[in-house]
């Protein structure tokens, strides 16, 4: 809840985060445009910073894609030529 300033269930009770660093310990890219509205760009500069600090060792990017909005990032007109590399590399590297 926003009272809580974290993910909490109907009851307030703290069962989805406890285990972060264990559960969340896998290659992530995080790709987010930078016009999203819906939830701010700063959000995943938050997760990935936590994951990182909590594995440090662990293969976390992160790309702001400039101009693009919430979903434009998968439908975008031009998401093939901005976005989908980012997806791309991440998938590549562990071939």
């Amino acid at each position: 809840t926003i009272r809580e300033k974290k993910l909490v269930d109907a009851t307030g009770k703290d069962i989805y985060l406890p285990h972060l660093a264990e559960r969340m310990d896998l290659p992530i890219t995080f790709v987010h445009g930078s016009e999203n509205q819906c939830f701010k760009p700063e959000s995943t500069e938050i997760s990935f910073n936590t994951l990182k600090s909590l594995n440090p060792g662990q293969r976390y990017s992160r790309h702001v894609v400039d101009g693009y909005g919430h979903i434009d990032c998968i439908f975008g007109k031009n998401a093939y030529r901005d976005v989908y590399p980012y997806m791309l590399e991440h998938l590549e590297s562990f071939s």
